[in-house]
């Protein structure tokens, strides 16, 4: 079989699951939730096909889109191989030793060669379209260490997008310390932020914590975590989270994430110098929180909450303090485990090296209980005040 028509049938391949999944999507939720049978195990069955259909509801579009790459690029070589067999057809009429027939040979090495391209270019493609990297920021908070945290806030409210000055407006306790499209960075204070907070927490959420209808979401959820602890709070979201489970499988954006992530940790380390930090990751955020401090002190104490792994194979590559949860009902389970996963074993599991996080071990839940769970937030409080 020629590339072109490999290519055609991985197109159309991809089409058709697309369109099944898309099918199954809208029917699994409603086939669960028609059952005329109830216990705790079909309970169960019915939050992870919850989670499933949550988790997967931007594959379809996306497994669509890679179907109409791959029949562009099936076009294009098909195009290259008329090219290449009229190049054959012509170099067999002639005389091996004439100059034309140099010229031929050199034309189908190049017609070759870009074969190797189209392959070459089709793979990045795919990969861009199903990993997509997050643009640079264009000012860090390392950029204005100099400057009063207020002040820094107005410079980025007279600059920012209306809905990020809605969130301001609707928050009063939010200080904005960065902000570009798709990405905010914000601190919530529980009261009057001190110049010496004993502990700063931040918190990095995970799969569709990008989209900007979530981060009112966020910014709820780090303002219970400052309640909990008493620690002035950063909702990081300072990365293109996948959008979707099928997203989340890749750890290129993870390791791009981690790298920002440490850089932000240092300059908030710059800003209060005395105060203990506390990373909190959550879901894919883990595993940027993990990537992240596998290579510097930028915590001292790492939170890894409903985590799928945190890319490392033990606690001991961490260089924190390691804590872990993941609720007893959570669907995270499926992609990970004691001996490994698609980021890494469960960091929840003993075999890892972690501390369970103090009260909250296998709580009842799922995966978006845990933000208003009192035993979770109890643990955090509990957290800051073992610095020992």
């Amino acid at each position: 079989m020629r590339p072109s028509q490999s290519l055609a049938h991985a197109a159309a391949d991809h089409s058709s699951v697309a369109t099944r999944l898309d099918l199954f999507l809208k029917t699994l939720g409603p086939q669960w939730e028609n059952l005329e049978i109830d216990g705790p195990a079909i309970s169960a069955a019915r939050q992870v096909a919850a989670a499933a259909v949550q988790w997967s509801q931007g594959s379809p579009a996306q497994i669509a889109a890679v179907s109409a790459l791959l029949q562009v690029y099936a076009n294009l070589s098909a195009r290259r191989e008329q090219a290449e067999d009229g190049i054959i057809a012509w170099l067999a009429r002639l005389d091996e030793s004439s100059p034309q027939a140099v010229v031929a040979s050199l034309l189908l090495q190049k017609i070759r060669h870009l074969g190797d391209g189209l392959d070459w270019m089709c793979a990045r493609e795919i990969d861009a379209l199903c990993t997509p990297e997050s643009p640079p920021p264009t000012s860090r908070l390392a950029d204005f260490s100099k400057l009063e945290l207020d002040a820094l806030h107005e410079i980025h409210l007279s600059t920012a997008p209306a809905s990020v000055r809605l969130l301001a407006e609707n928050n009063p306790d939010l200080t904005i310390l960065e902000a570009d499209p798709g990405r905010l960075v914000a601190l919530v204070t529980p009261t009057e932020l001190s110049t010496t907070p004993a502990y700063v927490a931040t918190v990095v959420e995970g799969v569709g914590s990008a989209e900007e209808s979530s981060w009112q979401r966020s910014i709820d959820r780090a303002r219970s975590v400052a309640q909990a602890t008493g620690a002035p709070t950063v909702a990081w979201i300072g990365y293109r989270a996948p959008a979707d489970f099928t997203g989340a499988v890749h750890a290129d954006p993870a390791r791009q994430a981690g790298k920002e992530l440490a850089r932000f940790q240092r300059s908030l380390h710059e800003r209060f110098p005395h105060s203990h930090r506390m990373l909190i990751g959550y879901s894919y955020g883990s595993v940027v929180a993990g990537h992240a401090a596998q290579d510097a002190a930028i915590a001292d104490d790492l939170v890894l909450v409903a985590s799928p792994g945190a890319g490392v194979a033990s606690a001991s590559s961490l260089r924190a303090r390691v804590w872990a949860t993941t609720n007893a009902a959570d669907p995270i389970g499926i992609v990970t485990g004691p001996l490994g996963g698609v980021h890494g074993p469960d960091p929840s599991y003993p075999f890892f090296g972690a501390r369970p996080l103090p009260g909250a071990g296998r709580l009842p839940g799922d995966h978006s209980s845990y933000w208003e769970s009192p035993a979770f937030l109890r643990g955090l409080g509990e957290v800051t005040r073992m610095k020992n």
